[in-house]
């Protein structure tokens, strides 16, 4: 054998030697500075990568998204309440006269507020408040009393008294009543007044006396009954709308 073929084969060792290694290299794990780009030889994200899209970060925003929903409901504290318009005089009705001392029509129970004996006055009738003004008998505007005048044995006709009913409160001057005898009748009706019926005036003061006996009082005792019974309609004739109060007295001289 020559030598050029001896050397041949030492001159190509190296160089297998060499494409040996870089075959290994391949095969062994690549590593990065631990900046989130790490991969592993198969290709694969590290756990820096994996992390992406569900970390602390994006998390928060669902937190941030919560809070609105407290915001939300931050408006209910505010809220206006039950419509309620407060100490104003118009509110929504509560100011009227409690329905259960005084009736809405006349007859019923609840309108009904003692006997009077010659002496005797009234202490505990209802402050009350009408806040529309008069629209007809019948037709809700008004509060009812009924209050008993009776005939005394100890003191007959024509000394039967005085009845009187008046206001102890009239606020503004806002109020009026009508007196009727029984249900049905006319305002002033039967000798309560000397004008009676529709076109009368209104009161804010009205009385029935017997006088004292003569003969010219005893045609009177006959002819004019007295008030055993009377009705009082109470109504409101100006400045509709406000809480403005009223009350009545009775009494009996």
């Amino acid at each position: 054998m020559s030598l050029s073929r001896r050397l041949i084969p030492v001159l190509l060792l190296p160089l297998v030697f060499a494409c040996g290694v870089a075959e290994d290299d391949r095969n062994m794990p690549m590593f990065t500075t631990g900046d989130g780009s790490e991969t592993n030889a198969d290709g694969g994200t590290g756990e820096a990568g994996s992390d992406m899209g569900t970390g602390d970060g994006d998390g928060d925003s669902g937190d941030g998204d919560g809070e609105p929903g407290d915001g939300d409901g931050e408006p209910g504290d505010g809220d206006t309440g039950d419509g309620d318009t407060g100490d104003g005089d118009t509110g929504d009705g509560d100011c009227a006269t409690d329905p259960a001392q005084v009736g809405s029509s006349c007859g019923q129970a609840s309108a009904y507020h003692g006997t009077y004996a010659i002496g005797e006055v009234a202490a505990d009738l209802p402050v009350g408040t009408i806040t529309a003004t008069d629209n007809g008998q019948g037709n809700g505007a008004e509060d009812w009393y009924q209050v008993d005048f009776p005939i005394d044995p100890d003191n007959p006709r024509p000394m039967a008294g005085m009845a009187v009913i008046e206001f102890a409160t009239n606020d503004n001057n806002d109020y009026r009543f009508e007196v009727y005898r029984d249900c049905g009748a006319e305002a002033y009706g039967q000798g309560l007044a000397a004008e009676f019926g529709a076109s009368s005036p209104p009161l804010t003061e009205w009385s029935f006396s017997d006088l004292a006996p003569n003969e010219e009082q005893l045609e009177y005792a006959e002819n004019t009954l007295w008030p055993t019974t009377v009705w009082v309609r109470v109504f409101r004739f100006q400045n509709d709308g406000t809480c403005n109060n009223y009350q009545l007295a009775v009494s009996r001289n």
